[in-house]
């Protein structure tokens, strides 16, 4: 095992569990490759915590023990996954959702890695280099924890001409129908890096269904799939989705048919959000309920966007065609956009706009997606539903 020394006067956050390792605290780290175990050590040579090296959000790895005894092997992957399997005991006994996160990186004790449960099919999600050299290790204890069907993974990772795919078990024909909440989805495990639904707006949609959409007109932007307008369909008088990407439309349609909503029923535009604003202001559409759920960055041909410069834009222009006394759910799943940072977005926006607003509900991740106490970007999920008093 090699040794990481950390810079005088850094160690106070890893000896408070920090679990980042920052590339920037470590005196030197040429020596340092990919998937290496490394202790973590003051400049007095003083042990902290066992790590290992894969370099993501800035960072050069990973904690994964204070033990400096603990071997990084198949048990000890064994005793992670049986503690996660156990705080997820809650959703295999509830009824309308068998889809959700079985084990969520730093929050269950190793940042870089992710597995999922869509109906019994698993998703490993590997996130660094360094982490998929313990791939015989997690698969290893996956197999003797879990029960599943099929396991599929995904390269999360760049330098890689590996994508991901099928694993072990039995190989379901895709799509495959998952549910959550009462309601149906498509999903497909073996097609990019999107599977068809996020799993981490779970709350969030139902939410929406149950306080915002009674006979509202709702209007779905950066619609993907349409998660939010299926949920959403249920009471409302009509849903709208819109997306720029071509291929949501078909996706948009066929979940609505798994629901026994004929789609015709509904909107769906392939449109840029900004155009669509242009276009539902000329034709005086208007909207009970608008879903904001843009992606971190985005870039086509006209521009380019990002949140954290843009986000104010999108509700300037969601308020033109915003019903009075309606809604405005507003999410980001942008981990360098703080809570705080998001909430003044939406403050100065709606301030300069002139209008009052009551905050009515702050929601961040479900309790699948476990967070780390002591490293804020775990918690990224931001939704924030906002009514506007005009």
């Amino acid at each position: 095992m090699k040794t990481a020394t950390l810079n005088k006067g850094k160690e106070s956050k890893y000896l408070n569990h920090y679990p980042l390792i920052d590339e920037e605290d470590i005196y030197a780290h040429d020596h340092l490759k990919e998937g290496d175990l490394v202790k973590l050590v003051t400049d007095q040579q003083q042990y902290i915590a066992t790590g290992y090296v894969g370099r993501q959000h800035k960072g050069l790895g990973w904690v994964l023990s204070y033990d400096e005894n603990a071997e990084i092997n198949t048990s000890f992957f064994v005793h992670l996954f049986e503690k996660a399997l156990e705080g997820r005991e809650y959703y295999f006994n509830i009824e309308g959702t068998n889809a959700f996160r079985l084990f969520n990186a730093e929050g269950d004790g190793v940042g870089g890695l992710t597995i999922d449960n869509y109906d019994s099919h698993l998703l490993i999600q590997w996130y660094s280099k360094g982490i998929y050299k313990f791939r015989y290790n997690v698969l290893e204890a996956i197999k003797t924890v879990f029960n599943f069907t099929s396991i599929f993974e995904k390269m999360r990772f760049k330098d890689t001409s590996y994508a991901g795919g099928f694993v072990a078990g039995e190989a379901p024909e895709f799509p495959i129908i998952i549910e959550e909440n009462f309601t149906f989805y498509n999903v497909d495990l073996n097609d990019g890096l999107m599977t068809g639904i996020f799993l981490d707006q779970k709350e969030v949609r139902k939410k929406l269904r149950d306080q915002f959409s009674e006979n509202r007109h709702v209007l779905n932007l950066f619609s993907y799939t349409g998660a939010f307008s299926m949920i959403a369909a249920e009471h409302a008088r009509s849903t709208t989705s819109v997306d720029l990407v071509n291929r949501s439309r078909a996706l948009t349609e066929e979940n609505f048919g798994l629901n026994g909503i004929d789609s015709k029923s509904q909107y769906i535009y392939v449109m840029d959000t900004f155009d669509f604003y242009n276009y539902a202001t000329r034709q005086g559409y208007q909207y009970e309920t608008i879903v904001i759920d843009p992606p971190s960055f985005a870039r086509n041909k006209k521009k380019t966007f990002s949140v954290q410069k843009d986000y104010d834009s999108l509700i300037e222009g969601a308020l033109n065609i915003l019903s009075p006394e309606g809604t405005l759910l507003l999410c980001t799943n942008s981990s360098a956009f703080s809570l705080k940072a998001f909430k003044n977005v939406i403050k100065k926006s709606l301030s300069q706009s002139e209008v009052e607003y009551e905050i009515n509900e702050v929601m961040g991740l479900p309790k699948d997606f476990k967070t780390h106490p002591h490293y804020k970007p775990s918690k990224y999920l931001k939704a924030i539903f906002v009514t506007i008093k005009h």
